[in-house]
C-alpha cells in the first residue's frame, strides 16, 4: 500500500483524488491491524476481523488502479522514464519502511545490553531478526521466499511486493505501449494460476507474496482501463450493496474461495470510483479522509506497536 490515493493526471487541468477509495484504504488498514492483534473477545473473534488479511488484496488492487491512472499514460508516452517512476514511488514508501526497520534494529541492539535480555526469549539478531533477513528487508526482497517466514517488520512484505510490481508494470508500459491492459490481464491471470496450483488459499506472504501482488495489481490496472472507457456513477443503494458484499464475502471466505477476493475488490473499486451516493459522501468527511491519509503509517507501524504493547503487558504480569 503506497500512501494516499493521490491521482496525478497530467491530461487534466487539476489534480484529482478518489477520496472515498482513499478513506476505504484507511478502514482496511485498521482491520488488518486488528487481525494481527493477539487478543480474545467479541471483536477479535468476529469473522470479519479473523479474515481481515484479505484487505491486503484491496491494497494491491487499488494500487494497480491508482498507478495506472497516475502514471500509465505518462509512461506510455515517454513523459516520465521508468527510473524516475520507480524513484518517485520509492520516495513515497521507502523512508517510513527504513525508519520502522531502524527501530526494530535498535530494539535488537538493546537486547545486547546486560540486564535487558529478559525482554525477549530469543537471542538478539537470530531467527526472524537475523542479519541476512535484515539485508533482504533493506533490499525489499522479503516477498520472494528467501526467508522461511515473515521477518523484522512483518507487514512490510506487501510493500516489497508492490515495489517490484511497480517495476514490472512500469517496464511493461514503457516497452509495450500498444496493449498494456491486455498484458496486465495476462500477467494477473498467470499469477492466479500459479498461486492456485500451489496454495489452497490466497493467504501467502513471504513465499508467494509477489505473485499475489501481481494478481491484484494487474486486476487494478485493468479496472482503471475499464473505468476510463466506461465510467460509472454509482448511487447510494449500489454503494451500500458493494460495502455489504465486501463485508459478507470477507467474513465467509475460506480456502480456494479467497482467490475471488481481488476480482471482488476490483469490481467494488470500479463501482465506487465514480461514487456519488451517500456512502461516498460520508467517506469524504474529514475524519475518514484523515484515516486515509495515515493509512500507510497505520499499516507499517502497527506490528511494532502491538509487539511492544504485548511485551509491556507480559512484563506487568510477571512483575
Amino acid at each position: 500500500m503506497a500512501g494516499r490515493v493521490t491521482i496525478e493526471a497530467p491530461t487534466r487541468q487539476a489534480a484529482e483524488r478518489f477520496e472515498n477509495l482513499d478513506a476505504l484504504r484507511g478502514i482496511c488498514a485498521l482491520f488488518v491491524a486488528l487481525f494481527h492483534f493477539p487478543a480474545n473477545g467479541l471483536l477479535a473473534s468476529n469473522a470479519l476481523v479473523r479474515n481481515a488479511y484479505l484487505f491486503v488484496d484491496y491494497f494491491f488492487v487499488l494500487s494497480g488502479f491508482v498507478i495506472a491512472f497516475s502514471y500509465g499514460d505518462r509512461l506510455r508516452a515517454g513523459e516520465i522514464s521508468l527510473g524516475r517512476f520507480i524513484g518517485l514511488r520509492l520516495g513515497r514508501i521507502y523512508p517510513l519502511h527504513l525508519a520502522v526497520l531502524a527501530v526494530f534494529v535498535l530494539l535488537q541492539l538493546l537486547l545486547l545490553v546486560p540486564g535487558m535480555t529478559g525482554l525477549s526469549d530469543r537471542a538478539p539478531f537470530t531467527g526472524p531478526y537475523s542479519p541476512v533477513s535484515l539485508v533482504h528487508n533493506l533490499l525489499l526482497l522479503q516477498a520472494f521466499g528467501l526467508d522461511p517466514g515473515l521477518t523484522w517488520n512483518g507487514p512490510s512484505w506487501s510493500i516489497a511486493a508492490e515495489v517490484w510490481s511497480y517495476a514490472l508494470f512500469g517496464l511493461m508500459l514503457a516497452t509495450r505501449p500498444g496493449r498494456p491492459a491486455l498484458l496486465a490481464a495476462m500477467l494477473s491471470a498467470a499469477a492466479l494460476i500459479w498461486l492456485f496450483a500451489r496454495r489452497s488459499s490466497i493467504e501467502v506472504a513471504s513465499d508467494f507474496g509477489f505473485v499475489r501482488c501481481v494478481y491484484g495489481f494487474g486486476l487494478g490496472f485493468v479496472t482503471f482501463e475499464l473505468f476510463r472507457r466506461r465510467p460509472h456513477r454509482t448511487g447510494t443503494a449500489v454503494e451500500i450493496a458493494v460495502i455489504a458484499a465486501i463485508a459478507i464475502f470477507v467474513s465467509l471466505a475460506s480456502g480456494r474461495l479467497t482467490f475471488a477476493a481481488p476480482p471482488l475488490f476490483a469490481l467494488s473499486i470500479y463501482l465506487l470510483a465514480g461514487g456519488k451516493g451517500g456512502v461516498s459522501g460520508l467517506l469524504r468527511r474529514r475524519a475518514f479522509q484523515f484515516l486515509g491519509m495515515v493509512s500507510y503509517s497505520i499499516y507499517m507501524i502497527h506490528d511494532l506497536l502491538e509487539a511492544r504493547l504485548m511485551q509491556a503487558c507480559d512484563c506487568s504480569l510477571t512483575a
